[in-house]
């Protein structure tokens, strides 16, 4: 069921209730009690995990409790991009505007290492992948650089269909596709149907070419998944506002995990591997001022980078441990 379909059957039941005979004040007290009172209930609820039922999907983060903050420092202040390197010691980072991914100690925030791949340009996505490191640029361009602890790699730029209109904001490794997902904010194709939506396409490490139309489409038509403790708010969301910053895939279990920083849209979007809808959460703006980052290691344990808020403020990276 797309989420227009589940809106319009939202607004029938309410109708319906609504020409119910009115209860007396011991009959609704009895209903509310059936009732989980910490269920997610909208965009207040803060990544609430209680469940209404066993079967429903679960948001197993808590936004408002991170394990602990990491101040970056001066030179990732416009942190763009979050990733974890492949032995899993040290998170990856991408500065907008500079060609270098910093690699960070994973409990300090520290540069431990830096490297230079290509010229200043608008870099927004960074994974690696065994040996190599994928460097997502607005334009399309992806930049293969093979991390050998050789000085001064060349990087390999691989020129896709998109350009900048797509505005691609966000890079993830789907391990079981072997692909790279990328997540536009700005266009998602060419035409009236593309309209008010959002996409994310692929990129094949095996042919090593974009995929022609969008795998993953965001908008107030995308399905809901039967978990999903759908909610009236997500229509709001979706119509237009949702704009990607970041995009990861979860280890354990497969799901997309999506960024959006703007506005009414701040919130971090979750669906399954089909594209289903299973959750979205608001990211309060005290502290993420502009989410940009999103990455996991292996047990699920997930990060968020925002870049500083103000010309004295610091890019942060949050930590929160899967419940």
């Amino acid at each position: 069921m797309s989420i227009r379909k589940a809106t319009l059957l939202f607004n029938l039941i309410l109708a319906a209730v609504a020409c119910l005979p009115a209860e007396k004040p011991a009959q609704k007290e009895g209903k509310r009690a059936q009732l989980n009172p910490s269920s997610p209930s909208g965009p207040d609820s803060g990544g609430d995990t209680a469940p209404v039922n066993p079967d429903k999907y679960l948001f197993r983060y808590e936004l408002r409790e991170a394990g602990s903050a990491l101040k970056l420092s001066r030179e990732l202040r416009e942190v763009s991009a979050l990733g974890l390197s492949a032995d899993g010691a040290h998170l990856l980072a991408v500065n907008d505007e500079q060609g270098k991914v910093f690699f960070l100690d994973k409990q300090r925030g520290r540069i431990l290492e830096e490297l230079p791949f290509g010229p200043p340009g608008d870099y927004e996505g960074v994974e690696m992948v065994n040996h190599n490191i994928y460097i997502a640029r607005s334009d399309g361009v992806i930049y293969e650089v093979e991390y050998s602890g050789k000085p001064n790699p060349v990087a390999k730029p691989h020129h896709t269909a998109l350009n900048a209109e797509y505005d691609v904001e966000g890079l993830a490794y789907d391990p079981v596709n072997r692909r790279l997902l990328l997540a536009c904010k700005g266009i998602a194709g060419q035409g009236p149907e593309f309209e008010d939506k959002r996409a994310v396409y692929a990129f094949s490490l095996d042919s090593m070419r974009l995929s022609d139309a969008p795998v993953y489409l965001l908008s107030e038509d995308m399905p809901v998944a039967e978990e999903a403790i759908w909610e009236a708010w997500w229509p709001d969301v979706l119509a237009g506002q949702f704009a990607p910053s970041g995009i990861a895939v979860h280890p354990i279990t497969g799901h997309i995990y999506i960024l959006s920083s703007r506005g009414k849209a701040r919130a971090v979007l979750v669906m399954s591997a089909a594209g289903e809808l299973l959750c979205i959460r608001e990211l309060d703006k005290n502290p993420f001022n502009q989410p940009e980052g999103i990455c996991f290691e292996p047990d699920g344990t997930m990060y968020i980078s925002t870049e500083a808020k103000g010309k004295r403020g610091s890019g942060r990276v949050f930590r929160f441990r899967m419940l």
